[in-house]
C-alpha cells in the first residue's frame, strides 16, 4: 500500500473518536463524537483533492470522477459509528493497537479501517492519474449501527446511484441479504423476579444479564446447575457476545437467567424452550440464501410490562409470514416489526462480476463465487447493492464483541482487491 505510515495515522486517529449513538446536539445529531470523525474524514479527503459534501453531519459524500446519471455513477457506502464498546477488552477499545500481528480496537473490521482503505485505494488511483468514467460516488454514515437515520436524511438531500456496494459484509462477496426483522415478545408476570436487565443492541447476542429476586428465590444448588452469580438479591448471567446474525457463534446470557427462574417455580419453560432451544424449528426453515436466524438479544420495560427483543434474519423469498406459524407455537404475545427487506442483485451482472474479478485475481480463488449474508448492510441504500467484504471466510474477527481486531497482513490484502475493484468499477 502506498501511503502505508499516513493511513496508519488516519486509522489511530478515527478509532480514538467514541462513535457510538449519542443524543443530538446543535449541528450533531448523533452526537459530537460522530461530528467529529465526520469531519475528520472529509477533511482528509479534501486534502486528497477529492470533492466533498458533508449531509448537515448525518453522513458525507467524497466523489472521484464527473459523470451526472444513475448509468455512470457507482456508489460505495461505509459507516464511521461504533456499537458500545462494552466490557473485556484486552486492548484499549478506542485505541488502535497492534499487537502480535493484529490491529485491535473498535472499528478496524466495522467499519472504520475499511472505510479508509476505500479512501486510499480512491487517492492512489487519482494519484496515478486515472480519471473515471463512471464516477466513483463514496459515502459515510455515522449512524448505521442505531437505526440508519443518516441514509434516510441522505436520500432527502441527493440521488444515490442505482448501483453500489458496501465495504461492510463478506469475500468474496455477497449478493444477497436476509431481511432483517425486530419482535416483541411480552412475558409473563413473574411471582418471585424484577427488574429483569441485559442486552446492548438487537443486532449483538446478549452477554450480560440480570434480575432482582425476592427473599427465597435465590437457590445456590440451582445457580450452580445454570452458572450464575449472586450478589445480595441480584442473580447476574454471562454469555459471549456475538452478531445478532449469527447467533450460534455467541452465548445468549437470557437462557440461563430465565432457565433459573423457570426452575425455581416461574412459568418459564415453554418460554426457554421455544425461545432459546428453538423447540418450534425456525433454524429448519433454510433456502438458496440459507436458514432463518433468530436471537433474543434485549429486555425492555414499559410500565409494568417487560419485553424481550429478538433479532431474526429471513432469507427472500420467504417473509414474516413464513414464519409467524412458528412464532405462534411459543405461548407469548408478540409483535413482528420489518426492519430491513431480504434484498438480491443479480448474480451475473457487471458490478457483480468486476468485484468478483477482483477478488479472484488478488487471491487466486478462481472458483469463488457470490454467497448471500445474513447480516444488514448499508449496501441496502443501492437499489441494487451487494457487500464486499472486509472479511473473508474462516475467519474471527470479534466485531459486536471485545477485542475486535483483524490480522495485520490481512489489511494489505484487503487493500490491493479495493484497489483493484474501484478501477475496475471506474471503467465502462
Amino acid at each position: 500500500m502506498k501511503n502505508y505510515s499516513l493511513f496508519l495515522d488516519a486509522c489511530s486517529q478515527l478509532i480514538s473518536f467514541n462513535t457510538e449513538n449519542a443524543p443530538a446536539v446543535s449541528g450533531a445529531p448523533f452526537g459530537l463524537e460522530n461530528k467529529k470523525a465526520l469531519d475528520f474524514f472529509l477533511t482528509l479527503a479534501k486534502s486528497f483533492g477529492f470533492e466533498t459534501i458533508n449531509y448537515d453531519n448525518y453522513a458525507g459524500e467524497i466523489i472521484f470522477g464527473n459523470g451526472k446519471t444513475s448509468a455512470d455513477q457507482v456508489g460505495i457506502i461505509g459507516h464511521l459509528d461504533i456499537i458500545p464498546v462494552g466490557t473485556g477488552w484486552n486492548t484499549p477499545p478506542l485505541k488502535l493497537t497492534e499487537k502480535d500481528g493484529k490491529f485491535y480496537g473498535r472499528g478496524v473490521s466495522d467499519d472504520k479501517l475499511p472505510c479508509l482503505l476505500i479512501l486510499f485505494a480512491m487517492k492512489e488511483l487519482k494519484d496515478a492519474g486515472i480519471i473515471p468514467e463512471r464516477t466513483l460516488r463514496f459515502f459515510v454514515g455515522c449512524n448505521e449501527e442505531s437505526g440508519w437515520q443518516d441514509v434516510e436524511y441522505l436520500k432527502t438531500k441527493t440521488t444515490l446511484p442505482e448501483y453500489g456496494f458496501s465495504p461492510d459484509g463478506i469475500f468474496p462477496l455477497s449478493y444477497a441479504e436476509k431481511g432483517m426483522y425486530e419482535i416483541a415478545f411480552l412475558l409473563p408476570p413473574l411471582k418471585n423476579f424484577s427488574n429483569i436487565k441485559g442486552g446492548t443492541a438487537i443486532n449483538a447476542v446478549c452477554a450480560n444479564a440480570s434480575c432482582t429476586a425476592v427473599d427465597g428465590a435465590i437457590i445456590p444448588s440451582l445457580l450452580e446447575k445454570h452458572n450464575l452469580k449472586a450478589n445480595g438479591n441480584t442473580i447476574t448471567a454471562t454469555g459471549v457476545s456475538a452478531h445478532g446474525s449469527a447467533p450460534h457463534l455467541g452465548v445468549n446470557a437470557f437462557k440461563s437467567l430465565f432457565s433459573y427462574m423457570a426452575d425455581a417455580g416461574e412459568n418459564l419453560k415453554d418460554a426457554v424452550d421455544f425461545l432459546f432451544n428453538d423447540k418450534a424449528g425456525i433454524f429448519n426453515l433454510k433456502n438458496e440464501q440459507g436458514i432463518v436466524t433468530f436471537s433474543p438479544n434485549m429486555v425492555k420495560t414499559v410500565g409494568k410490562k417487560t419485553y424481550l427483543l429478538a433479532d431474526m434474519r429471513i432469507p427472500a423469498p420467504f417473509d414474516q409470514n413464513t414464519v409467524i406459524p412458528a412464532l405462534n407455537q411459543f405461548g407469548l404475545e408478540y409483535t413482528i416489526t420489518e426492519k430491513q427487506p431480504p434484498v438480491v442483485v443479480e448474480k451475473d451482472g457487471w458490478m457483480i462480476s468486476k468485484l468478483l474479478s477482483a477478488y479472484k485475481e488478488n487471491t487466486g480463488e478462481q472458483t469463488a463465487e457470490p454467497v448471500s449474508m445474513g447480516g444488514s448492510t448499508f449496501a441496502r441504500a443501492f437499489k441494487k447493492g451487494c457487500s464486499f467484504g472486509p472479511e473473508f471466510k474462516g475467519v474471527s474477527y470479534h466485531i459486536h464483541d471485545a477485542n475486535e481486531q483483524v490480522d495485520v497482513a490481512e489489511v494489505e490484502k484487503t487493500y490491493n482487491i479495493y484497489l483493484s475493484a474501484l478501477n475496475k468499477l471506474a471503467k465502462i
